[in-house]
């Protein structure tokens, strides 16, 4: 009767696993780096063959099969729908079929990999929850690197701040934020599943666990605001860690309900601790950047898209408000164009095709929008907008109740990588909420990271085994 179990515990498939962990953790360091399309591609190709070879394993001796139910299938399958849908678009609705079937032969064939690379990874590992903090060292590997170039700099310069994109490793400063806070979700959702393995017992507290998730995140904080001057990955910082706080509070209350304890309390303490950490590099952004300052005030002028049209084009210059006030160049074309964006997916439900500004491609784009060869369109900076745009409603409808669905799974049922679930779902829906992302390595990056949560819940709760502290 063990004979099929026994089978997926041997050395050799063991070894997969992590030959799975390792290529995985490679991949995500060097997604948002410059240069690296050749690699990335390679990966991508292996990965995907020893993914396919893994998941053929586990369905042979029929441990898959056990672990499967509707419920866990249903996020795969409303995946396989959005290729679907792309795929059906293409033939249907084409605005620019050229442009269109290039992006299916690159970003969406490459996206196709990736999601096959992160359900092997998440199958891989949804047993192992100890074994996680390997896959987000890669990105670890890659913020000592972008260290290594800041702090010559800065000592030659004698100062802290010291934004220089084109010296970086991470071109922009979207792709500094878009893996640091992939980072920043993976190793707290680490923090927290070893936790709830220990059973907050701290005696039993693992202290690499602690140091790990410490230089982790003080490292994707400290170049969020002196590194990359990044307002976006400051303020993700803050949901991330005001939900993870909202999180231990849940525990906290049911906890002392069921029986009074200090090791709660404890619990509690601490991401207060590190919310208000995450608030502290907040304040010293202020100092730094003042579009925190009149954000508010800026958001008031931008939504009004039609009474200040000076949006849909930079020779425009800036609105002023009634009381004389002139928005922040960032905050004013970001909460503009988004608004925009929006309204134009209304407009045509399906999509114009092509991941490339496509708001250009509209077919009623704003009025005083440049658009030519050489001057395309300006982005929305949001990666739903700018995937909406793309591909309308449908595609949005389906990501986000696969979003959906692993949230109330994950907290519905004890999965031994619950908490790294949860977090991740959180990341996803509000990185590309505020993040121009919906594009190349960014697409890719999001279909990954969609299977591979998927693939975590592919496990039954109550044959969990949390309480296995060894990797």
């Amino acid at each position: 009767m063990n004979q099929p179990t026994d089978k997926l515990q041997s050395p050799s498939i063991d070894n997969l696993r992590w030959v799975l962990i390792i290529l995985s953790s490679i991949l995500l360091g060097i997604w948002a780096v410059k240069e690296t399309i050749a690699l990335r591609n390679i990966l991508l190709v292996v990965g995907t063959l020893l993914s396919l070879y893994y998941i053929a394993l586990e369905f042979r001796y029929e441990k898959l099969k056990e672990d499967l139910s509707l419920w866990k299938l249903l996020p795969l399958i409303l995946i396989a729908c959005s290729f679907l849908w792309v795929i059906v678009h293409y033939f249907f609705f084409s605005v620019d079929p050229i442009a269109q079937l290039d992006e299916l032969k690159s970003t969406w064939l490459r996206a196709l990999l990736a999601f096959i690379v992160g359900l092997g990874a998440g199958l891989a590992l949804r047993n192992y929850p100890n074994r996680l903090n390997l896959l987000w060292l890669g990105i670890l590997l890659a913020f000592c690197v972008l260290y290594y170039q800041y702090i010559p700099r800065a000592l030659a310069q004698n100062q802290l701040l010291v934004p220089d994109y084109d010296h970086y490793l991470f071109h922009l400063k979207f792709n500094a934020v878009l893996a640091g806070m992939i980072f920043v979700a993976g190793i707290d959702g680490a923090l927290l599943d070893h936790f709830r393995a220990i059973h907050y017992q701290w005696s039993h507290l693992k202290l690499w666990y602690f140091l790990y998730w410490l230089v982790g995140t003080s490292m994707a904080l400290w170049a969020f605001v002196f590194i990359v001057n990044a307002r976006n990955g400051i303020g993700l910082s803050i949901i991330l860690y005001s939900f993870w706080f909202i999180c231990v509070l849940i525990f906290f209350i049911q906890s002392q309900m069921r029986r009074p304890n200090v090791k709660s309390l404890l619990a509690l303490l601490f991401a207060a601790i590190i919310l208000c950490l995450v608030v502290y590099f907040a304040f010293l952004q202020t100092n730094i950047n003042s579009g925190w300052n009149t954000i508010l005030k800026d958001a008031k002028i931008a939504v009004q898209i039609e009474r200040y049209p000076h949006w849909q084009n930079p020779a425009m210059g800036l609105p002023q408000g009634e009381d004389g006030h002139i928005p922040a160049d960032a905050n004013y074309g970001r909460i503009a164009w988004a608004v925009a964006g929006l309204s134009k997916i209304f407009e045509n439900w399906y999509g114009v095709g092509t991941l490339a500004y496509p708001l250009g491609k509209h077919p009623n784009p704003p009025v005083n929008m440049p658009l030519g060869e050489n001057d395309p369109g300006i982005a929305t900076h949001s990666g739903w907008i700018e995937l909406g745009l793309a591909f309308g409603f449908p595609i949005l409808a389906l990501i986000f109740s696969v979003l959906l669905l692993s949230f109330i799974e994950a907290t519905r049922n004890a999965y031994p990588a619950r908490m790294t679930v949860l977090g991740l779902v959180v990341l996803i829906f509000s990185l590309y909420t505020v993040g121009e992302v919906a594009i190349q390595h960014g697409i890719e990056i999001l279909y990954y990271l969609l299977a591979f949560i998927s693939g975590l819940i592919f496990v039954k709760p109550t044959q969990a085994p949390i309480n296995n502290l060894q990797p």
